[in-house]
């Protein structure tokens, strides 16, 4: 586990206890399960939404592109029907202000004739044949013939220019009051030539409508084939998620299961090297100890008092090879083997654990780990004679007491210094902080030490 550096704001409550490190439930790790419903729903659903956005955007973009080929083609078409039927039914007398009326009105009649074969129907609007000048030469509306108005810059380009170009009508001019009430208009125009080759601008009123409409069909039929591949690629791509998901689920119960038998096979080992040990040289060493001590020799005596140490020493490196797990031999069995080190140095121990205890396996090794070190430092540190281990349980904490009636020290110079020879002052803060739980001292020179730790019962720190 990583450590996390806290500080410590050791604080005397009004008995005395310094508080060295605050229960704080942010700090408390929890189970690691991978949720794999939610990553597989997760996954599913970023993938409709990203399926959906791009299907979304595709469309109103193919939208654009409709209208643009809309007004396109009634441009392109324009400029066709220019060329082909307009330009070729003009007669110089419709823009001629010298000829009589019968030559004007039969080049007026010819125009209709030919606007009618080409435009049939409700094709078009209105139809309008302008001079350069703005006047109105001819069209399909017969008030308009003969009025002037003011052409606007593009129109003018599109007469100067021979190009042809498109654009929504302004119905709100006066040359177009007579085409109000039929809705938005796409006006397209172009450049023509009578025979004498005087320019004259051909312009065409279409339904903005049915550009709309044309574009409308091209956009359904694009969103349709949109929608339709992203629907493809999820039904595709569901499967695909589900089996590498399984894969991955599969292969992480693997590892676990690989490591668990690793860490059995591990404590296996460690089981047959020490009962070996305990079996073979411990006995040995205990019955040679024995067998001198009832010797009447007392160089015989004090060897056999040095056997038995020893004998002590090595039951201690035994609990160390092979410590009782708490989740399988029991919390108290396990606080025994942490207690051992006392017992060889000599320190009666007193081990209050209730029976059960109904913890996470972490916070049961946290605790086990505290209580090994907290002996320690009373071994090494607190010139004590008895050391006591008191655990009490809540629905939500386990409570752990470390005890011992040795010297006792000033709380605030040894909790403020960060020396490596106040490591196991560290170490017993760092189990706190890991679990999210609390740890308190209450200590003096000369009145012992108790040091308290508050673990959640709920814990899933690494132990």
């Amino acid at each position: 586990m990583q450590r996390r550096r806290v500080s410590s704001n050791a604080a005397p409550t009004a008995d005395g206890t310094v508080v060295v490190v605050r229960a704080d439930p942010r700090r408390r790790p929890r189970r690691a399960d991978v949720p794999w419903r939610r990553v597989l729903t997760g996954v599913v659903v970023a993938a409709v939404v990203g399926g959906l956005l791009v299907a979304t955007a595709g469309t109103l973009v193919s939208q654009r592109i409709a209208e643009w080929l809309a007004v396109r083609n009634a441009t392109t078409d324009t400029a066709t029907l220019a060329r082909a039927v307009i330009e070729p039914a003009l007669d110089d007398a419709i823009a001629d202000e010298t000829a009589d009326a019968a030559e004007r009105t039969a080049a007026r009649d010819r125009m209709a004739t030919a606007v009618d074969h080409a435009l049939p129907g409700d094709t078009a609007v209105r139809v309008k044949v302008w001079d350069r000048d703005g006047t109105i030469l001819w069209s399909d509306e017969p008030r308009l013939v003969g009025e002037r108005f003011t052409l606007s810059g593009d129109d003018l380009d599109a007469l100067l220019t021979d190009e042809s170009d498109a654009e929504v009508s302004d119905l709100d001019e006066p040359e177009n009051r007579y085409e109000r009430g039929d809705g938005p208009l796409l006006e397209a125009y172009q450049a023509v030539h009578t025979p004498s080759g005087r320019p004259l601008l051909f312009e065409v009123y279409y339904r903005y409508d049915d550009v709309l409409a044309s574009a409308s069909r091209l956009r359904s039929a694009f969103a349709g084939l949109a929608f339709g591949t992203v629907g493809v690629v999820l039904v595709l791509l569901v499967p695909v998620l589900l089996w590498l998901l399984v894969r991955i689920r599969d292969g992480q119960r693997e590892r676990e299961r690989l490591l668990v038998r690793a860490l059995d096979a591990q404590a296996e080992e460690r089981r047959r090297l020490a009962a070996e040990l305990h079996d073979g040289a411990v006995q040995d060493v205990a019955g040679l100890a024995m067998s001198l001590g009832a010797a009447g020799d007392p160089a015989l005596r004090e060897a056999a008092g040095t056997l038995r140490g020893a004998v002590s020493s090595l039951r201690s490196s035994l609990s160390a090879i092979r410590p009782a797990a708490p989740e399988q031999d029991g919390l108290g069995r396990a606080l025994d083997d942490a207690c051992a080190r006392a017992r060889s140095a000599g320190l009666q121990t007193v081990l209050r654990v209730p029976d059960p205890v109904t913890a996470s396996p972490a916070a049961l090794h946290t605790v086990v780990r505290f209580v090994r070190e907290a002996v320690a430092n009373t071994v090494v540190h607190a010139r004590a004679t008895t050391v006591r281990v008191t655990i009490t349980t809540t629905p939500v904490e386990l409570v752990v007491a470390v005890s011992d009636d040795g010297v006792g020290f000033e709380a605030d110079g040894i909790l403020a210094q960060q020396r490596d020879g106040h490591l196991g002052t560290t170490i017993l803060r760092q189990h706190a902080i890991d679990v999210g739980g609390s740890l308190t001292l209450r200590t003096a020179p000369g009145a012992g030490t108790t040091w308290e730790l508050r673990v959640p019962t709920d814990t899933e720190a690494i132990a």
